[in-house]
């Protein structure tokens, strides 16, 4: 995936369970919700795409995605006009 694609990109705090029926590579059973790709805990990295999927990542690693976010930000930030 190219970081052209992605329209956001976040931590947020998530609940296996409801969300996705557990950890593991899922698809939501809710259409807003997405795919996601977790082992074990309740943060992710949430990833918007421009074509309207959403993807989750599952993280035990917080501080250390919040600085691969702020480092790599402006790249998927830039005006396509």
């Amino acid at each position: 995936m190219d970081w052209s694609n992605i329209s956001e990109c976040y931590i947020r705090n998530y609940n296996p369970i409801s969300e996705f029926g557990g950890w593991g590579i899922k698809s939501s059973f809710r259409r807003d919700t997405g795919k996601a790709y977790t082992i074990k805990g309740s943060i992710g990295l949430q990833l918007k795409l421009k074509n309207g999927k959403k993807i989750l990542i599952g993280t035990q690693k917080n501080e250390e995605i919040k600085r691969v976010i702020e480092t790599y930000k402006h790249k998927y930030t830039h005006n396509d006009t």
